[in-house]
């Protein structure tokens, strides 16, 4: 896992913040059910508690929150939220121990099919399974 310390010039974030900031953004609310949901709450009522005093998490937050929002708004929360965990290692705990269950739902569900695209891109499938073949026109 990457952490704070661990990062390339900062421009990496750790899939950890990566899957809570995409579940934030509200880009996997078909792929969670209730319990998950709830726990996304949390995790933003955590956010928003600790961005009182940060102007630049709330904004990110507020962004990636937007229907038009896309990759890098997400890209964005990502990048405050692992600033804000490097400054305060009391709220990186309690991101960690809030956010530890919607992380596992979103990378280790089997009902769950995360797909990030980031380009242009003609044409693109995102399947579970496919039984039978695929044509492009």
């Amino acid at each position: 896992m990457i952490t704070g310390s661990d990062r390339c010039g900062g421009k990496m974030t750790d899939p950890f913040l990566d899957s809570l900031a995409t579940a934030l953004a509200g880009q996997l609310a078909t792929a969670l059910g209730t319990a998950g949901k709830q726990a996304v709450s949390k995790v933003r009522e955590l956010v928003r508690r600790r961005s009182q005093r940060d102007p630049e998490t709330v904004a990110a937050l507020e962004a990636a929150e937007q229907p038009s929002a896309g990759p890098e708004q997400v890209t964005a929360l990502a990048e405050r939220l692992d600033r804000a965990c490097a400054e305060d290692p009391e709220f990186a705990e309690q991101l960690r121990a809030e956010g530890a269950s919607v992380h596992r739902m979103i990378s280790a569900s089997g009902n769950a099919v995360v797909n990030e695209n980031h380009g242009n891109v003609d044409k693109l499938i995102q399947a579970r399974e496919i039984h039978g073949g695929i044509t492009f026109n």
